[in-house]
């Protein structure tokens, strides 16, 4: 049995855990996309998106180095002809472009514009709230041409609004692939599309 004599010194020591408090800021999103047909929600699609290094560099130099902040922001499609792969390193001056393996499908009109013909549908996020903001109105394509549709996109510039544009000066935030396969679109089907961006 060992005993404590009066000449001996008792030590303690305590141990902290680490104080430092780490969070991630991982730009992700989500699309939700209504497949209607005849006045029919035919099908529902759920699918992420990655984050281009373009459209990381932009959200970065617009927090932390005073760069051009664009308050409107674009969807458009992503066609399955001529299509190869998606890659982060694509960019906005690539759509249409052999520098993104990928096309813009355009045979629709940009329904919440008036009809408009020539226009991407806008995306407007409301105010963030616990490092999520999403869409309250859906934006809306209506088809004006059978085809195959592969993906989405998210682009953001001061000219970014004309479909098939590509010009330097605008960027492109996020692309997404339809996760459970492509989609058959008919001449009137309409796709409506809630977009959710989180950053946790």
């Amino acid at each position: 049995m060992n005993e404590l004599k009066m000449s001996d010194v008792a030590t303690a020591e305590v141990a902290r855990g680490n104080t430092n408090v780490q969070g991630a800021f991982q730009p992700t999103g989500r699309f939700v996309v209504e497949h209607w047909r005849n006045g029919e929600r035919i099908n529902e699609y759920h699918f992420h998106n990655a984050v281009t290094t373009e459209g990381k560099n932009y959200m970065l130099n617009v927090l932390f180095k005073a760069a051009t902040q664009y308050s409107s922001w674009y969807l458009g499609l992503i066609n399955n002809t001529g299509y190869t792969a998606l890659a982060v390193g694509d960019a906005y001056t690539g759509i249409n472009q052999a520098a993104n393996g990928w096309a813009e499908f355009s045979s629709y009109t940009d329904t919440n514009n008036s009809g408009n013909a020539t226009t991407r549908p806008s995306w407007g996020p409301g105010t963030a709230s616990a490092a999520t903001t999403t869409n309250a109105t859906a934006a809306v394509f209506t088809i004006t041409a059978a085809g195959t549709v592969k993906g989405l996109f998210a682009c953001t510039g001061g000219s970014a609004q004309p479909k098939n544009d590509y010009a330097a000066g605008n960027y492109l935030y996020a692309t997404a692939l339809f996760s459970s396969g492509d989609v058959t679109v008919a001449n009137g089907d309409q796709l409506k599309v809630t977009y959710t961006v989180t950053a946790t």
